[in-house]
């Protein structure tokens, strides 16, 4: 299956993936989909033990979307807002195309592969580094969104 993977240094890129040891190996271990992008034809998948033991890779941002479905902050609970931190994705990241009619993964389509470069590529909003300045200005008390991130990473 065409999927992408979403390394901790480094941009997206093409990568095959033929089922669950895959998964697993590109993700260091066992895996846990992160399904807030489903509803764009797409999920990710990240190590379920990512948290503990492994870099921040991404920060996650709501978008337009997550806000008008009502997404509750991971951080505190609140209705997230559009730019505003929704989670920080620890370790390699594999993203791959979700048939929610059949809720099976499938391949992903040359747009999806273009929209996720676009996510989280060098100049996207959940660039590389952005995982890494998330979570030092979580620990300093600093507000954390989209545009501060890209500041502080440029």
């Amino acid at each position: 299956m065409k999927a992408m993977l979403i390394p901790v240094e480094g941009e997206p890129r093409r990568v095959d993936v033929e089922g669950l040891d895959d998964l697993q190996r590109l993700v260091g271990g066992n895996i846990e989909a992160f399904p807030v992008y489903d509803s764009r034809g797409w999920t990710v998948y990240v190590n379920d033990d990512g948290l503990f033991g492994s870099e921040p890779n991404r920060a996650v941002f709501a978008d337009t979307d997550m806000e008008d479905s009502g997404y509750p902050s991971q951080m505190d609970g609140h209705a997230i807002r559009n730019g505003e931190l929704y989670t920080v994705l620890f370790g390699p990241i594999v993203a791959v195309g979700f048939d929610a009619e059949e809720g099976t993964d499938v391949d992903l389509t040359d747009e999806q592969e273009a929209e996720i470069a676009e996510i989280f590529g060098e100049d996207g909003p959940s660039r590389p580094g952005s995982g890494l300045a998330a979570v030092v200005l979580l620990k300093l008390d600093i507000q954390v969104d989209a545009s501060t991130v890209a500041r502080v990473i440029g």
